[in-house]
């Protein structure tokens, strides 16, 4: 079961609403909407019933929501076991970095250079995932430094962020594609797409460009890890997909896709990069090096 997803419901519930329920996540109403969709599917019984215009928890959503709320609870008391000392001190020669899937590509050869020279006695650990989860990560210490999105309305007191850069969107099709002469976005309304990482995630233009229009969410067919893969995929089916900085497709007929010309402008986002500074770690003034290489390298 996706945990996720069981905690938009507990936020719902506690909430009273799904844009508040958004809101507190940090994501958008569709992919909560989304989520809970999928969650309903999981559990084979309906969350909601309708009252009047109103959509109102079921007795056996809340009762899922709290037991979510048991799951979240027995979650963070693991993660707090698995900080204490004898933990910390086995990470303490690794670097652990968090990066949305654009980032890998753009800065993953930056940072290994980065961290040969300013912390040569780490090991370097590279993960991927949502630009929540992972600063959740390393809020809890549990990631040294992420760069990623900046979500809405998140901030935590002590990590220090700077922008790495701004994203630059298009949507690509394969070569050949029946959509590839479109000018509108409105013409590619009904359209599948593939999208690289989370669907609901701060990096995820299309939905954003759907939902300021008030169009129904877009039709996600796949949720894959990387652009890499992305790409792949644009190129040999019918999907449409996003990429999120020119950088990423240096020669997109070679790679088998074309750009879209639509007229409108996609969302763009801050991609930023996040950290502790934490005077009294050991790791501090190493971290700090590794930090200032890569700000003098963006």
């Amino acid at each position: 079961m996706n945990l996720r997803y069981l905690e938009y419901l507990r936020l719902v519930v506690e909430k009273g609403g799904y844009a508040q329920a958004a809101q507190a996540a940090g994501v958008s109403q569709p992919a909560v909407s989304q989520g809970l969709r999928a969650l309903e599917g999981e559990v084979g019984f309906e969350l909601f019933e309708r009252q009047g215009r109103r959509q109102l928890p079921t007795a056996k959503a809340r009762e899922l929501a709290e037991a979510g709320k048991a799951v979240d609870v027995a979650m963070k008391q693991a993660v707090r076991s698995m900080r204490a000392p004898s933990t910390v001190k086995s990470n303490s020669k690794r670097l652990r970095v968090g990066l949305a899937p654009a980032a890998g590509l753009l800065y993953g050869a930056a940072i290994f250079k980065a961290q040969k020279a300013c912390m040569p006695e780490c090991t370097l650990q590279i993960v991927s995932g949502g630009a929540l989860s992972m600063l959740e990560d390393l809020v809890a210490r549990q990631l040294d430094l992420v760069i990623a999105p900046q979500p809405r309305r998140f901030h935590h007191p002590g990590l220090s962020q700077v922008e790495m850069y701004t994203s630059r969107p298009a949507i690509y099709a394969r070569q050949g594609h029946s959509l590839s002469a479109v000018k509108s976005l409105a013409d590619i309304a009904k359209a599948e797409w593939v999208v690289a990482g989370t669907a609901g995630t701060p990096g995820n233009v299309i939905e954003e460009a759907f939902r300021v229009r008030r169009w129904a969410p877009p039709r996600i067919a796949v949720q894959c890890t990387d652009y890499a893969m992305l790409v792949r995929l644009v190129a040999s089916s019918d999907l449409l997909g996003v990429v999120s900085h020119p950088a990423l497709v240096p020669d997109p007929e070679k790679m088998g896709i074309h750009r879209l010309g639509v007229s409108e402008g996609l969302p763009h986002y801050n991609v930023c990069m996040f950290w502790f500074q934490d005077a009294s770690s050991e790791r501090n003034r190493p971290l700090q090096a590794f930090v200032a290489s890569m700000i003098a390298g963006r």
